[in-house]
């Protein structure tokens, strides 16, 4: 059994680099992001945090959501209490059944308190310097540069999750560049069969 974990810097592109190792392996790719969009939507997780902010549950919205816990911390951790387990079960459950999968989980290591979980073979960091990140979330999420700050004040720091990761992927270039590195860290991985071409 293989599975690879993909987390990362906010804007070093994660969901790139997931992408395409699921695709050089030809096997499933999980997310971590969709996963918990859909738990949102579950009446239990949306009815706590309806009584919890005070409003009814159709009120919670993606921004909503974004504007409480990248306020608070105590709304963040509180947030990160419910979901996170979920998430982590719902993750674990789907890539143990798979087998060989890449799963991308960008607060891998917030979720888990810093621990590898045992059922994931290989952690993938993908980083990239902040300038290159700033534009990049500009560019396709619409953020300025204290947004990405702000974001990013409630994470573990950089160089704690890169000390848990097996390798780093610095992804400051083009998808060129991006999938030469990628090319070499293929065959590290236990259990899968790269594709060839």
């Amino acid at each position: 059994m293989a599975i690879v974990a993909i987390t990362g810097d906010i804007g070093a592109g994660k969901s790139t680099v997931a992408k395409l190792l699921a695709e050089k392996f030809s096997c499933p790719l999980l997310d971590a992001d969709k996963i918990t969009a859909e738990l949102w939507q579950d009446e239990n997780i949306k009815s706590i945090f309806a009584a919890r902010w005070g409003c009814p549950s159709g009120e919670i919205t993606k921004s909503e959501i974004s504007r409480r816990i990248f306020s608070d911390t105590d709304e963040y951790k509180f947030c990160n209490s419910i979901l996170h387990p979920a998430v982590m079960k719902k993750i674990h459950d789907e890539a143990v059944k798979i087998k060989n999968c890449v799963i991308e989980i960008p607060l891998l290591f917030e979720a888990t308190a810093g621990q590898k979980p045992d059922f994931i073979e290989k952690i993938f960091y993908v980083a990239a310097d902040f300038d290159t990140r700033a534009r990049r979330c500009f560019e396709q999420r619409g953020w300025d540069v204290e947004e990405l700050r702000r974001r990013e004040k409630f994470l573990l720091s950089r160089d704690e999750k890169i000390s848990m990761s097996n390798e780093v992927i610095y992804n400051n270039g083009s998808i060129d560049e991006l999938n030469f590195m990628l090319r070499s860290l293929l065959v590290e991985i236990r259990g899968f069969e790269p594709l060839t071409s």
